[in-house]
């Protein structure tokens, strides 16, 4: 069930991702063909008759201004990439060119041409974005760039639209205010903004998939973790068998059953923690007893024992203890 509903995401995204590159293709292209049904599509349509270097009625495209015969967009050599929608600068001339044109001509110039290289710059992201989609379907990795590409293929595609619909809103508004007919082009207008619907709910999904993946790591992040503790690579820590102080075969070593004299004048005790003392009898007997002093061996740290051959830290005795030591 869970395979059959991830295939079934992927197939629903890959349609949108088609669909969202077909509709800007068909935004691009309205202008430069004269077929059914591109020759239907314009931004708004107005009256401009009076206007020199204009025909009675005026289609302006993606790609220019145009003219119209029998309902349909007759387009002649004029046209031009970023084309605004501006008759100031598409006709050469203020004469009859309703006044909003003339004072807010920037406005219609730079929307119009920022409206055009961002449907190309959507074009561009969207259609890299459904080419590396296919291809994520065996790569994890991949779909995390698909997501990113999309992120600035919806931004793109969102602003053109946007940028568009204000610049032709605008151009209706003054043609209506000069005593004009003026209307938008439904079909263009309406392909452009189910491409912006449709780029929307593509970086919905790759969002929503992005995001559960990240969560779907974190939560398994720790029972990963303690799955591959045990693993040959990750082996718990043991404690190291640290060598026995090392003594040089020829030192002295007191008998354990000797007698301990104490340099204070405190009870004198042996290994077994009986007061000598308390087994003569008399505390005030003085014991006789040999202090031998012997030093302690070296001991030769781990690390350095297991990394080098010659142990240069063994102290030995070349000679036994002097019986002058004995202390009365």
């Amino acid at each position: 069930m869970k395979f059959s509903a991830k295939l079934l995401w992927k197939i629903i995204t890959l349609l949108f991702f088609a669909g969202n590159v077909l509709l800007l293709i068909l935004i691009i292209i309205s202008g430069t063909t004269q077929h059914y049904p591109v020759n239907r599509f314009y931004w708004v349509e107005a009256d401009t008759n009076g206007i020199p270097n204009a025909s009675s009625l005026t289609r302006w495209t993606f790609w220019g201004a145009c003219g119209e015969v029998n309902d349909k967009t007759v387009c002649g050599e004029n046209l031009s990439p970023a084309y605004p929608i501006s008759p100031v600068d598409n006709f050469k001339t203020k004469e009859n060119v309703p006044k909003r044109f003339i004072s807010e001509r920037d406005a219609f110039y730079y929307l119009s041409r920022f409206a055009f290289c961002f449907f190309w710059i959507a074009l561009a992201f969207v259609g890299i974005s459904f080419i590396l989609f296919i291809f994520s379907w065996f790569s994890r990795y991949l779909l995390q760039v698909v997501f990113i590409l999309m992120a600035f293929g919806c931004l793109f595609n969102v602003c053109a639209v946007i940028f568009q619909t204000a610049v032709t809103a605008m151009a209706k508004s003054s043609f209506h205010g000069d005593d004009r007919h003026a209307k938008i082009g439904a079909s263009l207008m309406g392909i452009a903004w189910a491409s912006a619907v449709v780029s929307i709910f593509e970086f919905v999904s790759l969002t929503t998939w992005f995001a559960s993946s990240k969560l779907r790591e974190y939560y398994q992040g720790d029972s990963l973790t303690e799955k591959h503790h045990n693993n040959f690579f990750h082996r718990e820590s043991e404690p190291l068998n640290v060598p026995e102080p090392m003594m040089s075969p020829d030192a002295y070593s007191p008998n354990p059953n000797t007698n301990m004299v104490n340099d204070s004048n405190g009870p004198v005790t042996n290994p077994n923690g009986i007061n000598n003392n308390e087994a003569v009898g008399s505390p005030n007997l003085p014991i006789v007893q040999e202090q031998i002093t012997t030093p302690l061996p070296a001991v030769v740290p781990a690390e350095e024992s297991r990394h080098k051959g010659i142990n240069f830290f063994t102290i030995r005795r070349s000679h036994k203890p002097n019986p002058d030591d004995v202390s009365v």
